[in-house]
């Protein structure tokens, strides 16, 4: 302590108080700094000024706001004695809101906020309409959130178009505090795509969490705007089970692509209340294979012996990745009646069965293998599909796998086979970057590359990609669009700020139909070569595309 002793400030403060002479009081506090004098003395200063009436120790604590103290223990007391003296006092708070200055507004527009003092709505909306300052304009908002009054959503509203960015923020999540249709409607309009606020309004929307909300949340996941979506897809997987309900209703009257993230987002969330619907939709057999695939995608996180007919069925679908999706799901609901199914698929030896023993290798789901390798019929589909197609990875691993269950000799007669086939084969030297956040997609991609003779690199995760084409360029990039964290559109513009589009060809896989942006709100910007231009992209391939597809399009760049 700097010459003040403890003892005299207390006193004098005592007497201070004891003659309500606030002029001397207030002139005493400014020497209640860190400096002057120490925490013990200052908590003590605090509890004498507590036992004070409040049109007295009002100034007082006004005062106090202004003097230099850094001790957190001291300002969270100071507050709660505002917060403690202010009860009941709603004239004094809204006389300290309207004409204190910067520091002791922005206290006591907090205060009523926890104090949840309605009285002072009428000064706080009038604020709204005649402040300029962001930080007084914050607080307010914040307040009247915590009130939850309706009538303060207008005002609000007008907020979420203010150019400070954290002042649109808290406007935002002060009508999700009001909660409602109205404020989730005034939420929900905030979001057109193209305002960095997006994805706070989807955040808000998520902390709402009544029947509208979710349902708005829900409809997000129909967005042509990869961040809105991917964002509301976040959100949903957050809250979990409580979503559910609400995803599987919207399912019924949904179109193609809102149904697959749809299932997608069901399937994260891993809540056995969703099988029924994702079986029935299985079992309707969806002309769009994107669907199909998203369905047993959804059922590999969703283990249940229910699935076993359907999962049977999905090795023998006539898309490759529906097939192998099917066959990620196997792994996880392996029963007595789908080994028994699978048995019977591979007993035929026909294509529909070739088509299922591949999907099976492809995907790497072992476990199944433990129950046919004793089949004559499935080893020799499984020999057709290394010898033919099989990437080397997948050879490895099954010809390995031959070994530890004994049968060395059969791995030997298979690895001959491969090894006469794969001399055959001609790599090609390009550098191939694959990004999905699919495992099953990676290993579609790797199979039907490396049957081009390409050696692909794989990325899971995007956010992987942009250090290693920093180190080296490759020579083709196909990406996703819909990914977690950074999706292929952002991927695309990073990658840009490096490599031109001349230098580095990126081709864009989406399962979007008719893949579009708006550029501004209510106008959407169709793909032609300006906006792939503007993007980055080099192409766009939509889901499921052939064989054939995918070398042609690697072709034209390399």
């Amino acid at each position: 302590m700097s010459g003040i002793d403890p003892n005299d400030f207390i006193e004098e403060l005592l007497f201070c108080l004891k003659e309500k002479d606030i002029v001397k009081a207030k002139a005493l506090l400014q020497f209640a700094s860190d400096s002057e004098i120490d925490p013990e003395v200052q908590t003590r200063a605090l509890m004498e000024l507590g036992r004070a009436p409040e049109d007295l120790v009002f100034p007082l604590l006004e005062q106090l706001t202004r003097v230099e103290i850094k001790n957190p223990e001291f300002q969270d007391a100071l507050y709660e004695l505002i917060l403690d003296k202010a009860f009941g006092n709603s004239e004094l708070v809204i006389s300290y809101i309207t004409q204190g200055d910067k520091e002791n507004q922005i206290i006591y527009l907090r205060a009523a906020g926890d104090l949840i003092l309605t009285e002072a709505a009428p000064a706080l909306l009038n604020l709204l309409s005649t402040e300029t300052d962001s930080e007084i304009l914050l607080q307010t908002a914040r307040s009247l959130g915590a009130m939850r009054l309706p009538e303060a959503l207008p005002a609000l509203g007008t907020l979420t178009d203010h150019p400070d960015l954290k002042l649109q923020h808290g406007a935002i999540f002060a009508m999700a505090d009001v909660g409602g249709r109205e404020a989730i409607d005034q939420i929900k309009a905030v979001i057109t795509g193209t305002r960095e606020s997006d994805l706070i309004a989807v955040e808000a929307l998520a902390e709402i969490q009544d029947q509208y909300a979710l349902d708005t949340l829900a409809s997000l996941l129909e967005s042509r705007h990869t961040h809105i979506r991917d964002a509301a897809i976040d959100q949903l997987i957050e809250i979990g089970n409580k979503a559910v309900p609400i995803l599987t209703s919207a399912i019924a009257n949904a179109q193609a692509d809102y149904m697959v993230h749809l299932l997608t987002t069901l399937g994260y969330i891993g809540d056995q209340a969703a099988l029924p619907t994702i079986l029935d939709i299985i079992n309707l057999k969806p002309r769009d294979p994107n669907i199909r695939q998203a369905a047993y995608e959804a059922l590999d996180r969703l283990p249940s012996t229910k699935s076993a007919i359907s999962l049977a069925g999905g090795l023998q679908d006539e898309v490759e990745a529906v097939r192998m999706s099917a066959a990620r799901a196997v792994d996880k609901n392996i029963s007595k009646v789908l080994v028994a199914g699978l048995k019977n698929i591979v007993r035929e030896e026909n294509q529909d069965a070739l088509h299922a023993v591949s999907a099976l290798m492809d995907s790497g789901v072992d476990g199944i293998f433990n129950f046919l390798l004793e089949e004559e019929s499935f080893l020799n589909l499984a020999t057709t599909h290394l010898v033919s197609k099989a990437s080397p990875e997948v050879r490895n691993n099954f010809l390995s796998l031959l070994k530890d269950k004994g049968k060395q000799e059969l791995a030997q007669t298979m690895g001959a086979a491969v090894k006469k086939k794969s001399a055959k084969i001609s790599p090609k030297s390009y550098e191939i970057f694959v990004v999905d956040d699919s495992k099953m997609m990676l290993k579609l991609y790797q199979n039907k590359l490396t049957a081009m003779g390409y050696s692909p690199t794989l990325f899971q995760f995007p956010e992987e990609v942009l250090p290693a084409v920093a180190v080296s360029k490759p020579d083709l990039i196909i990406t996703d669009l819909n990914m977690p964290k950074i999706n292929g559109i952002q991927l695309t513009l990073e990658i840009r700020k490096k490599y031109s589009r001349q230098e580095l060809p990126i081709i864009m896989i989406t399962t979007q139909s008719d893949f579009v942006e708006a550029e501004e709100p209510g106008i959407a910007s169709k793909v032609d070569d300006t906006y792939l231009s503007k993007k980055g992209i080099n192409k766009i391939l939509h889901k499921p595309f052939t064989d054939e597809e995918l070398r042609t399009n690697i072709n034209n760049f390399l």
